[in-house]
């Protein structure tokens, strides 16, 4: 049943954190040829929200980041961006930090207490019913999607709890399982109440609240952003649309604390956290337009260019606030960090030609080594080795092929018998690099399960099931996939959760109980 997302007093004395109000004011660097800017933030909020907590609670930590912004350019391939409209010197609508709609969740005592052991977590939307009179066509009953966790050895399904069917997959889990930020869009309840945005839930203490009034996940419409969070679960960062830019800000679990963590006047996108936590990876347009603010000196704003779509590769020491540029190449997508101190990406995503590189670039060296070899080719859907010495990524151009290259480039095994779809091609190591595990992805998933040995000699090929997204637990016991059941002649569109060892037998299905449409989220709880 849909929980409502109503405002309630709480008397959680000394367990919640300062849920300190802000607003999103912003401090631009002073644009230069060759960007190298100081800046001390200090930004003071101001919340939209009209009702909030009786609570009251002095924190007793309240962390800044201090930002010493030191742009430095290294490599010197410097491809052209790809740009899309012309912005309007009109401000946006900012992303207000709301703090409001708390509502308490009951939550199971197993992982309220913590999580004891690894579950696959799924969410199951609309239940149908009319599964025994009219199996061909069952009805939806209603329009919420339930949170459930898996126990990949019994099957067992453990209810958390239920959310709007708009949800969709938009659910972030912190790596010790202990809470969670989603986004639901915008709905109006039977009393009026409109609820939906960016909301927080800590399991241990079962309450939710909303932290930002948000229209969309992706701001300005630029695609594939995700809060994440950090290694130790201590805080995630999300990209937010400012007045006339996009930002990265800092929350702690809690919610207690934002920060606006690159604040420059320039578009900040995709930020990813380094294994250990000590870096923070973003991309960011700021050597080309320092500001969009009207009025700036060297603004962009005022010279009518169009809105990016990407940028260069930054990276913000945590510790020292420090921010560098690492690398001269446009990126256009999210960056990967293969170790603690080398980031990959693929350049060229939205261009329409067809044509895009992967590049592995040394964050304190600055030095961006290109690994795609084959010019005017399209390639896509890297994945690296645990040790960062391997990737296996797929050549969408004729010929097609998925290739396996050392870190330096180097073609180690390739195979031209599978053939996907543009970003239809999903792969997973295990986490002792032993196995490469593929699928089909965006639900273009024409194979059964896959697996190889790192030989690329296959172990083993499914056939009685297509087979979408793989993903090995963290201790690689076991080896999950989106799989769908077929009949003769066609799919019968059903997708369960299946669970199989490390080498892809046996696998079996885990969500043939629900009368829902399943969406797989991935590995929650203890990790090694």
């Amino acid at each position: 049943m849909l929980k409502r997302f109503s405002l309630i007093v709480l008397t959680l004395v000394g367990v919640l954190s300062s849920l300190t109000s802000c607003n999103f004011a912003l401090e631009a660097e002073d644009p230069t040829a060759t960007p190298t800017a100081t800046a001390t933030l200090t930004p003071t909020y101001t919340p939209t929200a009209t009702a909030t907590p009786t609570v009251t609670y002095t924190p007793t930590h309240t962390p800044t980041i201090t930002l010493t912004p030191t742009i430095t350019n290294t490599p010197t391939i410097t491809p052209l961006p790809s740009v899309t409209p012309t912005p309007s010197a009109t401000p946006a609508p900012v992303a207000g930090f709301a703090n409001d709609q708390w509502s308490t969740v009951n939550i199971p005592a197993r992982v309220r207490d913590g999580l004891d052991i690894t579950y696959f977590a799924i969410v199951s939307t609309n239940e149908r019913t009319g599964g025994t009179t009219n199996p061909e066509t069952p009805v939806p009953e209603t329009e919420i999607e339930t949170l459930y966790l898996v126990d990949p050895s019994s099957g067992e399904l453990i209810e958390i709890f239920d959310l709007p069917a708009n949800t969709g997959d938009r659910i972030y889990w912190s790596p010790d399982g202990k809470k969670l930020v989603y986004f639901a869009e915008a709905v109006t309840l039977p009393d009026g109440t409109i609820v939906g945005g960016l909301y927080l839930l800590n399991l241990e203490l079962g309450f939710s609240l909303r932290l930002f009034n948000l229209p969309a996940i992706n701001p300005r419409g630029i695609p594939d952003h995700r809060p994440v969070w950090s290694p130790d679960s201590s805080q995630f960062a999300i990209a937010l649309p400012t007045a006339y830019d996009v930002d990265i800000f800092l929350l702690l679990a809690d919610g207690s604390i934002n920060q606006n963590a690159t604040a420059s006047g320039a578009y900040d996108l995709w930020p990813a956290w380094s294994p250990d936590g000590r870096r923070l990876a973003f991309v960011s347009d700021r050597s080309v337009c320092p500001s969009w603010i009207p009025g700036e000196p060297g603004s962009c704003s005022a010279i009518d260019a169009e809105t990016p779509q990407g940028g260069h590769l930054h990276v913000l020491d945590i510790e020292t606030g420090i921010i560098q540029q690492v690398s001269e190449v446009w990126i256009d997508g999210p960056p990967v960090w293969v170790s603690n101190l080398q980031v990959a990406f693929t350049s060229g995503l939205s261009d329409s030609v067809g044509v895009s590189e992967i590049w592995i670039t040394n964050v304190q060296a600055g030095t961006a080594r290109k690994i795609s070899d084959r010019e005017l080719s399209l390639n896509l859907g890297m994945v690296w080795s645990p040790d960062g010495t391997r990737v296996i990524y797929y050549r969408a151009s004729d010929p097609a092929a998925i290739l396996l290259k050392d870190s330096d480039g180097r073609m180690m095994q390739s195979t031209e018998e599978f053939l996907f779809t543009r970003f239809g091609f999903a792969a997973v190591w295990s986490p002792g690099g032993e196995w490469i595990a593929f699928g089909g992805h965006n639900g273009q998933c024409p194979y059964g399960l896959v697996v190889m040995r790192s030989t690329f000699e296959i172990a083993y090929r499914g056939s009685s099931l297509n087979a979408c997204d793989p993903t090995y637990s963290p201790d690689g016991s076991y080896l999950a996939f989106a799989g769908i059941q077929t009949r003769v002649g066609a799919a019968d569109g059903r997708l369960d959760l299946f669970v199989a060892n490390a080498a892809g037998n046996s696998p079996r299905n885990l969500t043939s109980t629900l009368q829902g449409d399943i969406q797989l989220l991935g590995w929650i709880g203890p990790t090694p």
